[in-house]
């Protein structure tokens, strides 16, 4: 090889770092981004839905814990 040869070789490695993703590399990159996404985004609604349910199951047991104390003083109830 002689030096102009060289140069041209190191032109284009310097080129080749400089360019954007190819496109494997590109659909690989979006691929990861969409799995990352949906798993973020399924994440988001299990945490809400069980902070619903979580909810409701307090309320429920309020509202039986407020049945049980009315039964309970109808019962002590002397007429």
């Amino acid at each position: 090889m002689n030096a102009y040869e060289i140069e041209q070789l190191e032109r284009q490695m310097k080129a080749e770092f400089r360019l954007p993703l190819g496109y494997e590399a590109w659909a690989d990159f979006e691929r990861q981004a969409r799995q990352h996404r949906a798993h973020v985004t399924a994440q988001a609604f299990a945490n809400f839905f069980s902070a619903v349910v979580a909810k409701l199951a307090g309320v429920g047991r309020q509202i039986r814990s407020t049945a049980a104390e009315c039964t309970g003083a109808r019962l002590r109830h002397d007429h």
